[in-house]
């Protein structure tokens, strides 16, 4: 069986097993797989899926965006986020092998920091902590001159105290790209698997999401607009709370919102958009700004909702490696920080290497 025909009967598999496992936060574990550690795909909304870069990391969300550009690179990125939780990433991509193969493998994991531990009666008794990590590997093929195909598989370990799990899954994506539009297209499955090992004797589910995204250059400035719609898995991604399904008049009168009012905040919920203006001769220093509305409502103070869920950032090389650094907004309690820095392996073997 051809490697085109082995894909994409993959990813048939896997699209119909999300109706089934479609769920929102809070109904699967292992959620950290969906935390955007990537600085790049952070700053651009964290749903960048469809532009082929030098950035190994932009691979984690969609294998098949591995390329000969960014092949031989090592990344590190870490995330400071909210409340003292960290989540890093490490990723290495190979360069391709004679049956044109593209290679990558890596780690990404969270470490919550000293969680107390209390008894019945609220007295702190110590302290635990909580782990998880992913050990993926994944490749790429070029089915033709326009379309390429990837495949990731994870191993998943999390631990929580003296209790602990494990799941396998994988990542099916497909990328299409037209050079004379300098226009690229994904769709992207994630997530899909299973769960062998629980916490107790019900196995938990596997947040699996299903993304389309656009990327487009345009023609006549250095400037790459990214659109991805995310979540296709599951259509209502709203949540019944009342400071959102109604508003308050002057005189204290409920009103709720329109089903049209409902459903645009609905859709809205399902895109993200981001934007990467890429500076000199040599594009060495990037710009980027991102929107994602799901992360903006997801954690919204009412009446407080200023530059929640926009995120900005840039990248610049300096010698043999590139730095990346991003700031996501969340609501004005605070945001996140996430700073990445990539090696081109070649550079250390060759007088001139680009990354």
């Amino acid at each position: 069986m051809s490697f085109r025909y082995f894909f994409l009967g993959l990813i048939i598999i896997n699209v119909s097993r999300i109706e089934a496992q479609g769920n929102t936060g809070g109904y699967s574990s292992f959620q950290f797989l969906n935390v955007s550690v990537s600085p790049r795909n952070t700053a651009l909304g964290s749903e960048a899926i469809a532009w082929k870069s030098v950035d190994p990391s932009s691979s984690y969300y969609n294998p098949a965006l591995i390329n000969d550009q960014s092949s031989n690179r090592i990344a590190f990125n870490q995330m400071y986020y909210i409340a003292g939780i960290n989540l890093g990433q490490v990723t290495y991509t190979y360069h391709p092998l004679h049956s044109g193969l593209q290679l990558m493998g890596g780690v990404q994991y969270l470490n919550s920091g000293a969680v107390p531990t209390t008894d019945e009666f609220g007295t702190v008794t110590g302290s635990t902590n909580a782990r998880e990590s992913d050990f993926f590997i994944a490749a790429s093929k070029k089915i033709n001159e326009r379309i390429t195909g990837g495949l990731s598989m994870h191993y998943v370990y999390s631990s929580l105290g003296i209790y602990s799990s494990a799941a396998l899954c994988w990542t099916g994506g497909l990328h299409y790209r037209i050079p004379d539009k300098q226009t690229e297209f994904a769709f992207v499955v994630r997530n899909a698997g299973f769960s062998f090992d629980p916490y107790q004797l019900n196995r938990e589910k596997l947040p699996v999401t299903a993304s389309l995204g656009v990327a487009k250059r345009l023609k006549h400035l250095p400037f790459v607009f990214h659109f991805t719609a995310h979540h296709l898995e599951y259509w209502n991604v709203r949540y019944d709370d009342p400071n959102i399904n109604a508003t308050v008049d002057l005189f204290g009168n409920v009103k709720e919102k329109s089903a049209v009012s409902k459903f645009t905040d609905n859709l809205f919920r399902h895109l993200s958009f981001g934007g990467e203006f890429l500076i000199g001769k040599s594009e060495s220093f990037s710009l980027r700004l991102g929107y994602n509305h799901l992360r903006r409502m997801e954690i919204n103070i009412n009446d407080f909702s200023l530059f929640g869920g926009l995120s900005f950032g840039f990248g610049f090389k300096l010698y043999m490696f590139r730095f990346d650094y991003t700031h996501a907004n969340y609501h004005l309690a605070g945001g996140t920080n996430q700073i990445g820095i990539t090696a081109n392996l070649n550079s250390f073997f060759h007088k001139k290497g680009e990354l």
